[in-house]
């Protein structure tokens, strides 16, 4: 059967073909530019119905071993550079969501490669053995792919686990009012309009409970300030962008900071959040704080170059997570926020929704 992937799939078979191809990989800065620093690879490890490893080997070929350790095949360096250029030019070119790329296949099968990406349920899209030049070390990392091939990935995932409650106050609405706003289709329409009628939204709670302890684990204050963020990200002039929205709750200042660099107090929060989510913690499940892409993050530029944002460098990850994401506004209808509605206690209430993207 074809394999049928979208870009950002086929851009994971893609960073296999291109590192294998360079025997390497360079660190990034915050603005995905290439760095001096780079990272000889020893290995990458895929785990397919097999193990394999690909080493890159010193007479410029690539030995693949299976999971019993022995020899698959032994295939040059170029061919891997050809057949990166290939799906390169093969992504790019792509105009459907989601398509077949047969010669690319065909060398897939050539080096035992079976699917497009790993497990869903696993954070690590890649495994490579590096060399750290700098302490010795080699260990086995597994790295998050993301790509600016094709749409811009989601660093958390919206879901009704991802709903924040606020209580509405400052004016009291008739129902009729509370019907109107609710007819307007659009978010920052309808919560305009309803700041215009004098009404201010206050924390109430996050809906998911193992969700709101995953963020009390990182931070006793992170649901508050969490909660700010999208309130400010509610607001007419929003831009959605992650590093302006921390900047405006930085001015509001809402935990009273009074030290020397109030915006990197609140700067640190997100970071923190952003790389937790990054490296393993989803909403619906109990976080201990165990990253599963324990090495960081490649990105596949769009210009096929991929740079490497390695955890040993946490500065690093952080800063290229806080420049690079804004928040997104998911369905309303299928994750049921953004309603106006009236609780038990007959007081007014209505939801968020936390949704984390990557910027194009």
């Amino acid at each position: 059967m074809a394999i049928l992937g979208n870009k950002g799939e086929w851009s994971e078979i893609y960073a296999l073909l291109k590192l294998l191809s360079e025997g390497q990989v360079h660190a990034g800065d915050v603005d995905m530019n290439k760095l001096d620093l780079f990272y000889p690879i020893l290995s990458i490890i895929r785990n397919e119905s097999y193990k394999y490893e690909y080493f890159p080997h010193k007479e410029n070929s690539i030995v693949l071993i299976n999971e019993d350790g022995r020899k698959y095949a032994s295939i040059s360096m170029s061919r891997f550079a050809e057949a990166s250029e290939v799906l390169l030019t093969s992504i790019k070119e792509q105009k459907k969501s989601s398509f077949e790329l047969p010669d690319t296949e065909v060398f897939m099968k050539e080096i035992g490669c079976t699917k497009l990406k790993a497990p869903s349920t696993d954070k690590a899209d890649i495994h490579i053995v590096i060399h750290d030049l700098r302490t010795g070390m080699t260990p086995d990392l597994g790295f998050s792919i993301k790509s600016q091939l094709g749409s811009a990935s989601t660093l958390l995932n919206a879901g009704t686990t991802t709903n924040i409650t606020y209580r509405i106050t400052g004016t009291q609405l008739t129902d009729k009012e509370i019907e109107d706003l609710n007819t307007i289709p659009s978010h920052l329409p309808r919560m305009q309009a309803l700041f215009s009628k004098g009404c201010t939204l206050e924390y109430f709670d996050i809906d998911h409970p193992t969700f709101k302890n995953n963020l009390l684990f990182l931070d006793t204050c992170m649901p508050d300030f969490i909660a700010t963020c999208l309130l400010v990200d509610s607001q007419s002039n929003s831009t959605s962008s992650i590093i302006d929205c921390v900047e405006a709750v930085a001015k509001l200042n809402p935990f009273k900071f009074k030290g020397n660099n109030i915006g990197a107090f609140y700067a640190h929060k997100m970071k923190v959040l952003l790389l937790d989510v990054a490296l393993g913690m989803t909403p619906a499940k109990e976080w201990l704080g165990r990253y599963d892409a324990n090495g960081g993050y490649l990105v596949v530029r769009r210009d096929g170059e991929i740079v490497c944002y390695h955890f040993y460098n946490r500065n690093d990850v952080e800063d290229y997570l806080y420049n690079n994401t804004r928040f997104e506004r998911a369905s309303r209808k299928r994750y049921n926020f953004g309603k106006i509605y009236r609780g038990e206690d007959r007081l007014l209430y209505i939801k968020l929704n936390l949704q984390i993207r990557f910027k194009k």
